[in-house]
Order: C-alpha cells, then structure tokens, then sequence
C-alpha cells in the first residue's frame, strides 16, 4: 500500500515507570494521519487510573495522584482504545507503548496484533543516507532536527502530535527516495537497529 493510501496512528502514553511487566499506563493518547495528513482534531486523549501511583515519575509527566482520581480504569476505556488504533502505529521508541498497550488489552481479554513504526529507527535510516555522522535520536534531539518549537514535553497528546510532525516529514523523504510504500518504509525502519552508544532516551 502507498504511504499516502494508509492509515498511521502517532500514539505516546504515560506511565508508572519503564517496566512494562509492574508499571502501569496512566495517560494515553492517539492522533490519526490519514493521507499523510495529521487529523489533529480526531486526536483521542485519556488519563487512565492505574492501581499503584508512583510519586518518582510524576517529576517527568507531572500527573499527579489527584489528577488521576477520578480517571476511568484501563478496561473502562480499552474500547474506545482499541477503536482509534485502526493503522500502522507510529511512535518514537513505539515498542515501549506497544508493550504496555499489549499486556492491558491481554488483561482485558483481547489480544492485541499492530504493526508498529519507530520514527527513531527510520531517523537512523535517513540519516545514514544523508551521510550524517549525528546518531542523537532522542526525541528532543528529532525535534531539534527538524525546527520544531519544544513545549508541553512528556504530555502524551503533545508528544504524540510532536511524533506525527516528524513521522509526515520523514515520509515527505522517503518518497523523495523511492520509499513510498508501507512495505517499503516497515523494511527500512527494521533494518536498523539502535547502535551503541546512541542516544533515543525518551
């Protein structure tokens, strides 16, 4: 399928900490790109209850205790979840919510098959074809890369929208390089792999 025919979801949650297996989502968003356009006005935002509070991650996302007091539980809203994550997931380090989303729709009794997209890897990719010697790819250092102005960092809505920004120009690049299939793109993104010493820290 061409790039411009399929359906991306630039997803980032917020979490408990970074151990899918104890910690726990505690915010989620989504924001659609159809026609490689962002559908920001489609975007789908939820805090989510989680069952233990950790006071350490708050220094990062600052969602505190109360905010999420009267947040509905993971199970409450996996439909409403499960029903914008309708294309090819797009995210920087997706893997990571691709964990965390896969287990709690296990513990919701579905089970849970996307394919994912990391804008990180398919940096690392262009960049090698632009012969850059600059392996930065944490997300502040891609947003610095490509003029975009940081605010709101580690606000899942944000940081998704950030996501999509990047994901549409490097797909504007792609194609420019005869990569203009989703086949095309999965493969390229998948022949790299983090090098040592490279930095994609959240």
């Amino acid at each position: 399928m061409h790039i411009e025919d399929a359906k991306f979801c630039a997803i980032d949650i917020e979490t408990t900490g970074l151990n899918p297996k104890k910690d726990e989502m505690i915010a989620f968003a989504c924001m659609p790109i159809v026609n490689l356009r962002i559908r920001v006005r489609d975007t789908f935002y939820t805090l989510i209850k989680p069952k233990h509070y950790s006071f350490n991650a708050m220094r990062y996302h600052g969602i505190s205790r109360d905010n999420l007091m009267d947040a509905p539980a993971f199970e409450d809203v996996a439909d409403g979840i499960l029903k914008v994550l309708d294309g090819v997931l797009v995210g920087h380090s997706v893997e990571f919510d691709f964990c965390f989303l896969k287990k709690n729709f296990k513990a919701s009794g579905v089970k849970f098959k996307r394919l994912c997209l990391d804008i990180a890897m398919i940096e690392r990719w262009l960049r090698q074809r632009r012969r850059s010697s600059d392996m930065d790819l944490s997300l502040d250092a891609m947003m610095k890369c490509y003029g975009l102005k940081q605010y709101y960092r580690h606000n899942a809505s944000a940081d998704a929208f950030f996501a999509a920004q990047i994901f549409q120009l490097q797909m504007r690049e792609m194609a420019a390089l005869g990569v203009d299939m989703v086949e095309k793109v999965i493969k390229a993104a998948r022949s790299c792999t983090y090098a040592a010493g490279c930095d994609f820290a959240f």
